[in-house]
């Protein structure tokens, strides 16, 4: 038979191998949802890569090309804006020129106080709408970094276009990443990577693994047979890709459909508020397809190279736990405490790129130790077993003592889901910690005092005009702040006093006490951090038009909620081209991120696939041990007349080797993750809620392991094996 023929039947050989091998059919599955969420995770980080690429582009393509006062044909000011919790950029533009070129994404010059809003941000309300004046169009798709990101392009009226304060420009274009556009609110690439490769490609990576040695004590006994009977390496590599080549295959295939929405139409994505943009997807397609053929050959080898290696004239007999993989007991401690102590160590930039590199590695070493200490136990507890006539006690401590790797595949999908569902929720604690505060003073404060500044002139400010727009009953104060003291002063006319319960001040400012509920709790926010509010009688429009920095408290007599789009909508028309309107503690020290709470939602979802990865790694991992435990048992079973063996033998070599890695990996996690700038109390929450979630799943498992080996040991009947 010459070498083709031979790798043909070879690969027959394995293909009718696979169905009626032990756990043939869990195998089968093992191997194709592995290969499939191999091929998706390729593909996200290649989609991922090619987005942000194609993000930064346009960015770069927008940023104005500044020129001087001859050259210049268009004027343009970018100014920072928010709607809910998201923050997003307005640019402010106004042609010098009739020939002024467009900016991305614009068909038309607007008419001055008019607006052109993105898709999105249109979508977000009316009332964010009329903010920047009567919105006409929408902006085009390569005027944005994505479909999703909220953007705005206005041209100010006549009276509030403040020239000297805006960037002369003669086109747009440039080669350098620019500080404008959604990326800035966003994950950064390098965050977004390490948090990736961290939630996603570990358990894809374990899921591969566990995927390859399913079943393995059948096959590691079939291939020992097959090297009796003279088969080389070469021999038994073809047969097991005969065995495994389908699954792969059609997983590979199951990952290219469900990739191949990306390249037709644009995809919103979960939790993110992102949507995927059409010709990102495309300008990745080689790489897609480099994925679609690449990892599923991966993995192939990964199932040809997890098989044992054959050693001529080597003993047969078993080896001892003790023996075996004592590298991985000596790297561990390395590996753990190089993380915490070499995020200190490492340069600023690269102190998140080592914590996360760290965790991966030490995570993915702890179920390796976890194996070594439970199966270094097994001859004690065999021992106690035989001592106390405990069935169930004395065969679990045989099959622990038999070798670490076993309890290792089985702890393996636990542990790493605590690891890095744990890590998720403290990350994730990071980023919440500001927006609860925020949300905090919204609760306390809510509308009914906001503050309203900018740093562009107010030279015409028209304050009256501004209160009129607002609605009968409603005072607009300015503030001042003295550098010096750092005295907060509020300043108005004594009417407007007494109508908010102020006694009017004489010539020098007095502490501010008053009975308007809203105002009180404002100075009662300041007071507790440090800072002391001041009445001041003085004239508003007189201050606010000389003022370096203008600012304004904007509250009603009665104390009611205020809208705040329409009072920036207001303040955008009578007194400055551009606003900026909060809530009025959020102006201090008590400011949100919007780029923490997008980074919240990634992590959220990254985290949240992980883990629904390594549910399913769980579960098929389990289901094969317990289809071996349920075949070895019968015998024992039937022997000992005592269907409970099933139950003992779970507890003792399931539940119990499982609650100690659960217990092992909230230990590691709280300290790999003391580098973080994370509340201890929010630590123990969220270690405290996974490693009960983990003791849980621990003990599901193990129930679930003794009904499925009772199940299997049931159908044993006697062979002549």
């Amino acid at each position: 038979m010459n070498g083709a023929a031979l790798r043909g039947q070879l690969l027959r050989m394995g293909r009718a191998a696979s169905g009626t091998a032990e756990a043939g059919r869990i195998r089968y599955f093992a191997l194709f949802a592995a290969t499939t969420v191999a091929v998706l995770t390729v593909c996200g980080f290649l989609l991922a890569v090619s987005s942000f690429d194609g993000r930064t582009e346009r960015s770069q393509a927008r940023w104005p090309q500044t020129a001087d006062n001859g050259s210049a044909t268009l004027l343009w000011r970018a100014t920072l804006a928010s709607a809910g919790d998201r923050q997003y950029d307005v640019v402010y533009i106004e042609p010098l020129t009739p020939r002024a070129p467009l900016p991305p994404g614009l068909n038309d010059w607007p008419e001055p106080g008019q607006a052109v809003l993105s898709p999105a941000l249109k979508a977000a309300g009316p009332q964010v709408r009329r903010e920047y004046g009567r919105s006409v169009g929408t902006i085009a798709p390569d005027g944005l970094e994505s479909p999703s990101e909220y953007f705005a392009y206005v041209r100010p009226t006549q009276e509030r276009l403040d020239a000297e304060n805006m960037t002369r420009a003669s086109g747009f274009g440039v080669s350098w990443t620019p500080s404008l556009g959604e990326h800035m609110y966003n994950f950064g690439p390098k965050e977004f990577h390490w948090a990736y490769l961290a939630m996603v490609g570990l358990p894809a990576g374990l899921f591969v693994v566990i995927a390859a040695r399913v079943g393995a004590a059948a096959r590691d006994r079939r291939t020992a047979v097959l090297t009796a009977l003279g088969a080389s390496a070469t021999a038994r590599a073809w047969f097991s890709v005969g065995e495994a080549f389908l699954p792969v295959a059609l997983g590979a295939s199951a990952a290219a459909v469900t990739v191949a929405p990306v390249l037709l139409t644009d995809v919103p994505l979960p939790v993110v508020d992102f949507v995927l943009y059409e010709p990102d997807a495309r300008a990745a397609l080689p790489g897609l397809v480099g994925a679609v053929l690449g990892a599923p050959l991966a993995v192939l080898a990964a199932v040809v190279l997890l098989q044992p290696r054959h050693r001529p004239g080597g003993s047969t007999r078993p080896v001892a736990a003790g023996r075996r993989r004592e590298w991985m007991l000596w790297l561990f401690p390395v590996a753990l405490f190089g993380t915490v102590r070499g995020t200190d160590l490492a340069p600023y930039d690269l102190r998140l790129p080592v914590l996360a590199a760290g965790s991966v590695i030490t995570i993915a070493l702890l179920p390796g130790v976890a194996g070594a200490v439970v199966a270094a136990t097994g001859p004690s507890l065999a021992r106690l077993g035989a001592a106390r006539g405990r069935v169930g006690m004395l065969v679990a401590g045989r099959r622990l003592a038999a070798g670490a790797r076993p309890v290792a595949r089985l702890v393996a999908a636990v542990v790493i889901a605590i690891g890095l569902a744990a890590q998720g929720q403290i990350a994730i604690s990071l980023f919440t910690d500001m927006s609860d505060r925020v949300d905090a003073v919204e609760d306390h404060l809510g509308t009914s005092v906001l503050h309203v500044s900018t740093t562009l002139s107010t030279a015409t400010a028209d304050v009256a005009a501004f209160e009129r727009d607002l609605g009968t009953g409603v005072h607009a104060l300015t503030m001042t702040r003295d550098p010096r003291s750092g005295r907060i002063d509020l300043v108005a006319d004594c009417p407007v006093w007494r109508d908010l319960g102020v006694t009017c001040p004489t010539a020098a400012p007095a502490e501010l006490r008053t009975r308007h509920a809203g105002l009180a709790r404002a100075a009662e926010l300041e007071r507790s951090v440090g800072a002391h509010l001041y009445a001041r009688r003085g004239d508003v429009t007189k201050t606010v038009r000389t003022a370096e920095e203008a600012a304004m408290v904007v509250l009603a007599r009665d104390g009611r909620q205020l809208s705040l789009p329409r009072v920036h909508q207001a303040a955008n028309a009578h007194v400055a081209m551009a606003t900026d309107v909060q809530v009025f503690a959020m102006a201090g020290t008590f400011g949100g991120s919007g780029e923490g709470v997008a980074a919240q939602r990634w992590l959220e979802l990254l985290s949240v696939a992980g883990v629904l990865v390594i549910v399913v790694v769980a579960g098929v991992g389990s289901v094969a041990q317990f289809v071996r435990t349920g075949r070895e048992l019968g015998p024992v079973s039937v022997l000992s007349g005592n269907g409970r063996v099933y139950y003992a033998v779970s507890g003792w070599s399931l539940l119990a080797p499982t609650a100690f890695a659960v217990c092992a990996a909230v230990a590691v996690t709280w300290y790999v993750t003391t580098p973080l700038m994370a509340d201890s109390a929010d630590r123990l929450s969220a270690l405290s809620a996974v490693g009960a979630a983990g003791l849980a799943c621990a003990a599901v498992m193990a129930w679930w392991g003794a009904r499925t080996a009772s199940a299997a040991g049931l159908a044993w009947r006697p062979r002549n094996d």
